[in-house]
């Protein structure tokens, strides 16, 4: 059965060929992102100027931010490559997309951030590290200001994390800091926090 439209056009062919179109145009999407992907994985500066160039994204550090922070198949490697050597404006945005309101457990939250910026990979100096370090803190401080904890003392007890991390998981190091230890040495830079 035929169905005339109020423009007198065939109506299951039009949804049939919108359809189709809108088909076709999610394709060549997946497929330029695709090759977005497999180009930032050998040159993140030509990826993101292959997206520029096929209008995916714009020259704006959010935008730029934005692709980066949802799109889950890139590699971690060139994504910290990308913003801590190349486009520290990026880094910013890319930052400000994290939420980390009522995730009250600092390890944690802390660990899911640097898996973004795999050290090894990476090639991390320590400005670089201590950068990273303190666009967490305030991040983090932003979006739980309950606690009432500064921004140095939250990257006080972040850079006293990873030291414990590093005595803990370090070959060379017999003596391994105890518990007791780690609480004396971080109370030291955090006086702010209650003793308990």
């Amino acid at each position: 059965r035929r169905v005339l439209g109020s423009s007198g056009i065939n109506a299951e062919y039009g949804q049939e060929r919108i359809l189709e179109k809108s088909w076709q145009s999610f394709k060549k999407l997946y497929l330029l992102m695709d090759e977005a992907q497999l180009i930032f994985s050998i040159n993140p500066l030509k990826g993101i100027e292959y997206l520029q160039d096929n209008g995916i994204v714009t020259a704006r550090p959010d935008d730029i931010a934005l692709y980066l922070h949802s799109s889950k198949k890139l590699k971690k490697e060139e994504l910290c490559t990308y913003l801590v050597n190349h486009r520290r404006d990026v880094l910013d945005e890319f930052i400000q997309l994290e939420d980390y309101t009522n995730q009250a457990v600092l390890p944690n939250v802390l660990r899911n951030f640097l898996q973004n910026f795999p050290a090894r990979h990476c090639k991390l100096s320590q400005e670089d590290l201590g950068l990273l370090l303190q666009k967490f803190s305030a991040r983090y401080v932003h979006c739980n200001p309950t606690p009432g904890l500064s921004r140095e003392t939250v990257y006080n007890i972040c850079f006293s994390l990873m030291l414990l991390g590093a005595d803990l998981t370090h070959p060379l190091i017999k003596n391994k800091m105890s518990k007791r230890e780690f609480i004396r040495n971080t109370r030291h830079v955090t006086p702010e926090v209650d003793q308990d």
